[in-house]
């Protein structure tokens, strides 16, 4: 779409000119060839006031539908991009929060605590309360557990240990600690502090 209204205007008296030249040229020697006008203004006049309300009245419905067709392309545009940076921010997003590499039940533990290495990740340091979440098929983040960070290891690395976990989600949690890939795919850790560890407090 040209930049402003005029320019619109413009472009659109160009792409018609020669279409709506030939046109008026046939009807106005039918017309005049057919039926013989007796007016009081003179018949030049008529025409060429004729002529320009009609250039005008095509330039315009031109305008209207070059408009319209521009618009629609924008607004799908805007939809695809719109579309698009929600993907890219919730991958960002995700990408920031450090991925699980590895879990299991640590040694000699009756509970379901899971240990856990996480990759490198400027959010966390020692100590970092966690919380672990899972995201379902239906796309929901579901709480699973809390924790914290244990240390971050000399190569970047994090061990972490969720020491809390949300026995609604046992089967969840066993499969966590079991290595599933599936699952480890579908859970994030935040660094966080949650309510019940403030009512703690």
């Amino acid at each position: 779409m040209k930049d402003n209204f005029w320019g619109l205007i413009w472009s659109s008296f160009l792409d018609i000119q020669g279409i709506l030249i030939g046109f008026m040229g046939v009807v106005i020697t039918i017309v005049l060839s057919r039926f013989p006008v007796k007016t009081n203004i003179p018949l030049d006049l008529a025409i060429v006031i004729l002529f320009f309300i009609l250039l005008l009245i095509v330039t315009l419905f031109k305008a209207a539908s070059k408009s319209f067709s521009e618009y629609k392309k924008a607004k799908a545009e805007f939809e695809k991009l719109t579309i698009r940076n929600g993907e890219l921010e919730a991958k960002v997003n995700r990408r920031l929060l450090p991925k699980i590499l590895f879990a299991r039940q640590p040694q000699g533990k009756t509970g379901l605590e899971i240990e856990c290495l996480l990759e490198n990740s400027e959010l966390l340091s020692n100590n970092t309360f966690l919380s672990f979440y899972y995201t379902g098929e239906d796309e929901f983040e579901r709480l699973i557990g809390t924790g914290v960070a244990i240390t971050v290891q000399a190569n970047g690395k994090i061990q972490a240990l969720m020491d809390k976990p949300v026995s609604a989600y046992q089967d969840i949690l066993e499969k966590l600690a079991r290595n599933d890939a599936k699952i480890l795919d579908r859970t994030v850790v935040k660094p966080s502090i949650t309510r019940d560890m403030m009512q703690n407090i």
